[in-house]
């Protein structure tokens, strides 16, 4: 029997085949992502992580009204009145758990006129006389999420959590849920969470988010970076043979994890879209939208619109109300603007229409439009809606 030398059985020659050099660049790639894991955990939420249990949610059902007027609805709970002094308040008391383990709250909230101050409250064991109180923020008609993490309150056993809503109440909020979330049920949020349509969607996933972590770009590209760096060393030290088709495979993966991202984003989105126009005629689908209201309004005024009209005025504070209701106004001839040009440059035969604009007044025993100073119009009031009119000069 022949015995090969001890030098020949373990041999140190480096990594020669393509195959095996590329499976062995992907490892690189996966131990890094590994690696960037759970350091950025320990990183963030040092010893927390860990021993941590899986988020806490609650439906917005399960809620009980305090204070206030509501109801619940399928899946959640709507609060549409306040009592003196102009408040409302809904109460939940869950199992207790540990506040520390759960560094973020999410109330899902949501109201077609997000501009009601809500604040979330919360009661301890150890304190369980005294209510601590953080201000939710509005992110376009939702609430973000609550970074808990840095507040000295947010300790102990919680034993209550509550939401206060105040004065004043334009719109009913709907409350879907509230979630006590955990380190790992952030990152899958944050990565992974279902997100509506945004402004900047064209773009970004969760591009409106304020991230408690990592987003899956900068991720992503620290995770390339250090698998490009684990291969210089692997070559440096004659282990495998450089080679740049290696490297170009590092990047080619990065870039399929990232629209791999990008493709469950869309695919969620697709669902969104078919579930809220699918099947619907165009004014159907008009209706759906954000802005249904909106363009149902304007479709009403157009109604009233004669064919032959010269010109429509659109006065709104908010840009995309006036510039949008001048869209669904067209073929009209409009002209929008944020506030009411001075008395000469109106006709006999013009129609005005005001979108909001406390400032403005109308007198309905004279027919007489009142703005600015001493600006004042004859005028025929033809609708009006919500503080919406619409008026016919004189």
């Amino acid at each position: 029997m022949m015995m090969r030398s001890g030098t020949e059985l373990f041999s140190t020659s480096p990594i020669r085949h393509k195959y095996g050099k590329w499976r062995v660049t992907v490892l690189l790639f996966v131990l890094s992502l590994f690696f960037l894991f759970f350091a950025s955990l320990q990183y963030g939420w040092p010893g927390k992580w860990w021993n941590s249990a899986s988020t806490l949610k609650w439906q917005g059902e399960a809620l009980t009204l305090k204070k206030g007027r509501g109801s619940n609805i399928q899946g959640g709970f709507i609060v549409d009145g306040l009592v003196e002094p102009g408040i409302a308040l809904a109460t939940l008391s869950p199992p207790v758990f540990q506040a520390e383990n759960y560094p973020v709250v999410h109330w899902h909230v949501s109201s077609t006129k997000p501009n009601t101050k809500v604040e979330f409250l919360w009661r301890t064991s150890e304190n369980p006389n005294r209510i601590f109180a953080r201000e939710l923020e509005w992110a376009g008609s939702s609430v973000e999420p609550l970074d808990m993490s840095g507040d000295a309150n947010w300790r102990g056993q919680v034993m209550e959590l509550m939401l206060m809503v105040h004065a004043p109440l334009n719109a009913p909020l709907v409350i879907e849920a509230v979630k006590a979330e955990a380190p790992l049920g952030i990152v899958w949020r944050e990565w992974f969470g279902a997100e509506p349509w945004l402004g900047t969607s064209i773009n970004f996933v969760g591009g409106n988010e304020s991230r408690q972590w990592l987003g899956p770009l900068p991720f992503i590209a620290i995770a390339l970076a250090l698998a490009m760096l684990g291969y210089w060393l692997l070559a440096w030290r004659k282990t495998l043979v450089f080679d740049l088709g290696a490297v170009w495979v590092l990047v080619f993966i990065a870039w399929f994890a990232l629209d791999m991202r990008w493709q469950i984003d869309l695919w969620h989105k697709l669902s969104l879209t078919q579930q809220r126009y699918a099947g619907k005629s165009w004014k159907e689908k008009h209706l759906a939208a954000e802005d249904g209201s909106l363009f149902g309004l304007m479709q009403q005024i157009k109604a009233m619109l004669p064919p032959t009209a010269s010109r429509v005025f659109v006065v709104a504070d908010d840009e995309y109300m006036r510039y949008r209701s001048a869209y669904h106004l067209y073929p009209f001839n409009v002209f929008a603007t944020d506030n009411l040009l001075p008395e000469g440059y109106f006709k006999s035969g013009d129609f005005i229409i005001i979108l909001g604009k406390d400032e403005v007044g109308f007198d309905t025993s004279h027919n007489l439009l009142t703005w600015g100073q001493k600006q004042q119009l004859k005028a025929d009031l033809l609708l009006f809606a919500a503080n919406n009119v619409l008026l016919k000069v004189r």
